[in-house]
């Protein structure tokens, strides 16, 4: 049944009290909607209300029409002045709340949803828009009871089943949420587009081995289908199926939307292992679409973390040139320019990335790495702390950089900071108390070899794979004259000391390709 057809069905009579000439306008703007002429609809309704304005059922037709035109505004009107003519009709705060719920005032939504089933406690429609408006709001367990009752009054109700769905994912209730899926697979047909967006639903939240069998089954009734395809090569992808997703993209790739297959087929590439391949399937993505900064930063980013900084920095500035507002670009450049021994460089695009994005975590992790290879930008450097940690004060990273950066003032300076050094790292171990790293600065700071020791032995304890901690511990070790403790640490540095700079570059390197636009 058509929109138009179910509005006519609930339109209302007149009411008796009606004077004869506001009845026969009434009935003739009744029939002209009917007849979907909206313009005599409007004009006869409102000779209605020149006579009698107390005619809730004019107003509930200018109201129509006005969501038929799209004129949602006007539309909230009329229904509003309904409402107060027609206090006790359930329909009237119906429309009215699905009037507040397309202008997104969700309090004013729920308020007639709730006078809706204050009026008319059967009312599914009024439960499955409460339900509706809690997962607008981010409540999906106050949603979840709300699709649950309509789906239990009507277990062909698909749209109540979707949200039944959707809010166990959000609420993390997987067998529930797979169960669900299972009914919508059973009332739609593969063809059906709710049944992809369901499947799909599931594989975004991580349920890819519940939702394959579902998109498979739709991919086998529209092999045609872009869409289709697409999702199930990213639901393969996330079920660790690399050769069964690329596959799947194997059609995709020529055609509109050829970009988005390669770009997708570069990451199922670098998953198997196959480097040059990843590389090329990005950088055919990137020339297909060049407009596009996700291509782009993703080509940059895998020719990083394949070849190094010094290929990866021309493919990252040519992206900062053409996407100058990009934060994450800018990230990237300081980032292959970092690896690439570049420190100037790296510190000058880290600046500007805080500069777009005061809050890019990583740029601060990476400005701290940075600071005493970059003397000329070090007081800039120090500003840029300073400000982070005043607006973001729970990131134990920037409380450690930022007491390191204090305590190499203190050597090359010679300025007395070595109290206010020990309290950002105290305050870096208060916010992560197995943070290993700030325990081996602590150490450095520390005023006895004793003092020393217990933080590094921690630190090791913490993270016994950390090579700086190792390295710290072998030589006050020496220093209090116990060698052997002494070389069994340094052996156990040398052992780890490249082992901890490739764990250094994977993590700047996975931290970066984690960056979304």
């Amino acid at each position: 049944m058509t929109l138009i057809a179910v509005l006519a069905l609930v339109l209302l009579q007149a009411s008796s009290t009606t004077p004869r000439d506001a009845r026969s306008w009434l009935a003739e703007a009744q029939q002209f909607f009917q007849k979907q002429d909206w313009e005599k609809t409007r004009h006869a309704a409102r000779q209605a209300l020149a006579i009698d304005p107390r005619l809730g059922d004019a107003e509930v037709l200018l109201g129509l029409v006005a969501t038929v035109q799209s004129r949602a505004a006007d539309a909230e009107s009329h229904f509003r002045k309904a409402a107060g003519l027609q206090p006790a009709n359930p329909r009237v705060h119906a429309y009215l709340g699905s009037t507040y719920l397309q202008l997104k005032r969700l309090p004013e939504a729920r308020r007639s949803f709730d006078e809706v089933l204050r009026l008319d406690p059967n009312n599914l429609s009024a439960r499955y828009n409460l339900g509706l408006i809690a997962l607008l709001e981010n409540k999906p367990a106050e949603a979840l009871p709300f699709f649950e009752r309509v789906h239990a009054a009507d277990p062909k109700d698909v749209p109540a089943l979707i949200g039944v769905l959707e809010s166990q994912l959000l609420l993390k209730r997987t067998q529930p949420a797979v169960s669900s899926l299972g009914k919508l697979g059973a009332l739609l047909e593969p063809r059906d587009p709710r049944l992809l967006q369901a499947a799909t639903m599931l594989a975004l939240h991580g349920e890819n081995a519940a939702a394959i069998p579902i998109l498979e089954k739709v991919h086998q009734a529209l092999p045609e289908s872009r869409d289709v395809g697409y999702n199930l090569a990213l639901a393969y992808l996330g079920s660790s199926q690399f050769d069964k997703a690329a596959g799947v993209l194997q059609p995709l790739l020529s055609g509109p939307g050829a970009a988005d297959a390669f770009n997708l087929l570069g990451e199922i590439e670098g998953k198997r292992g196959r480097a040059p391949e990843a590389v090329n399937a990005l950088r055919r993505a990137a020339e297909l679409d060049p407009a596009n900064e996700d291509y782009r930063f993703d080509l940059a980013t895998s020719l990083l973390q394949v070849y190094g900084g010094e290929t990866a920095l021309p493919a990252f500035e040519a992206c900062a040139r053409d996407f100058p507002n990009s934060w994450r670009v800018r990230l990237g450049v300081g980032s292959a320019s970092y690896l690439a021994g570049k420190y100037l460089e790296a510190t000058r695009a880290l600046l500007e990335a805080i500069r777009l994005q005061p809050t890019a975590k990583e740029a601060y992790n990476l400005l701290g790495h940075a600071y005493e290879s970059a003397s000329s930008l070090q007081p800039e450097i120090v500003r840029a702390f300073e400000a982070y940690l005043r607006h973001k004060p729970a990131d134990p990273w920037a409380y450690y950089h930022y007491g390191t950066i204090l305590y190499l003032r203190s050597q090359s300076e010679g300025v007395d900071a070595g109290v206010e050094a020990k309290e950002h790292l105290r305050q870096a171990l208060a916010l992560d108390p197995e943070f290993a790293e700030a325990y081996v600065q602590l150490a450095m700071i520390a005023e006895t070899d004793e003092e020393a020791v217990k933080a590094l032995e921690r630190a090791v304890q913490l993270k016994p794979r950390l090579a700086s901690a190792r390295y710290r511990l072998a030589l006050a070790y020496q220093r209090l004259g116990q060698g052997d403790k002494a070389r069994t640490e340094m052996d156990l540095f040398r052992k780890l000391r490249s082992e901890s700079d490739a764990a250094e570059r994977r993590r700047l390197l996975q931290s970066l390709s984690e960056q979304k636009k």
